[in-house]
């Protein structure tokens, strides 16, 4: 009987240091207030943080904008990958892999290296995107995109998207596969076309991947488009680009109030668990597995 957890324990062990021990590390400290300076202590406040959090208004600001990326990168995560996947699952010969892994370098490509690329793109003197929309007559000045309330948190969208969607095509690419390709050839033979295939094989056969990515793309969105708006516009303008998950990042380095930022972690760990039960329970209600 111990030889087992003798195999599990290195792997429980580096588990309970780097995972659960600041997790409850974070929980002891949402009740607290401390500023991290050494030789200080933290000092337990009760509720205090949770109410001073509820009414700031810089955190009500990221929690729209937390909905809106979170919203509008389902079609990044789902909707043109899914399509990608399953256009390029019919190519034949090396084109199949070629274009696949198009898609893909995006996501491999580190964040400060395309945060530079994109500002480069949309820097406002000099820029590609300025360039070519004055040339054409759209614009007659250039717009300072990342300063500008109306175009930074679409950019971050945007770039953000821009990277998922390779992430995501591989994930329906692979899930394809295992899709027997007998079901479209018995359905060729009935007179369907390619996009009835789609919509009464791949998409009920792909449910357990799709509802998988939209999991994966409700719950992490806000940790992907963290390094973009901390690099190319740090909230900006005015908080409209910014999400919890910077603002919990300023509470704790810029206003070095841990207990704060904590506070918030500790809401959004329940927020972001219920979520997580309500897409479990929607997976094993409609998820169809080929068995």
């Amino acid at each position: 009987m111990l030889k087992p957890w003798l195999y599990l324990l290195p792997a429980l062990v580096l588990l309970g240091i780097f995972m659960y021990r600041p997790l409850l590390y974070t929980f002891y400290l949402a009740f607290h207030k401390w500023s991290m300076v050494p030789g200080t202590e933290p000092l337990y406040v009760g509720f205090d943080n949770f109410s001073r959090l509820l009414a700031n208004k810089s955190f009500a600001d990221s929690i729209g904008n937390t909905v809106f990326y979170t919203a509008l990168l389902l079609p990044f995560s789902i909707v043109i990958p899914l399509a990608l996947a399953a256009v390029t699952h019919h190519m034949e010969g090396r084109m199949k892999n070629v274009y696949r892994a198009l898609f893909f370098i995006p996501m491999i490509l580190a964040p400060v290296s395309v945060s530079a690329i994109w500002r480069w793109l949309f820097h406002p003197s000099g820029g590609l995107v300025n360039t070519a929309l004055m040339k054409l007559g759209l614009i007659e000045t250039s717009i300072a995109y990342f300063s500008d309330p109306s175009f930074a948190k679409w950019i971050i969208l945007l770039i953000t998207g821009w990277k998922m969607i390779g992430f995501s095509t591989i994930m329906f690419s692979a899930a394809l596969t295992g899709i027997n390709s007998e079901y479209y050839e018995a359905a060729s033979q009935d007179g369907a076309g390619s996009m009835r295939q789609f919509w009464n094989i791949t998409v009920p056969l792909m449910s357990p991947m799709i509802i998988f990515m939209l999991t994966m793309s409700i719950l992490f969105s806000s940790q992907w488009t963290f390094a973009y708006i901390d690099i190319l516009t740090t909230g900006g303008p005015y908080g409209t680009s910014t999400n919890v998950y910077y603002e919990m990042y300023k509470f704790a380095f810029s206003n070095l109030n841990a207990g704060f930022s904590s506070a918030a972690s500790l809401l959004f760990f329940v927020v972001f668990g219920v979520i997580s039960l309500l897409l479990n329970s929607l997976s094993r209600r409609f998820s169809f597995y080929d068995n």
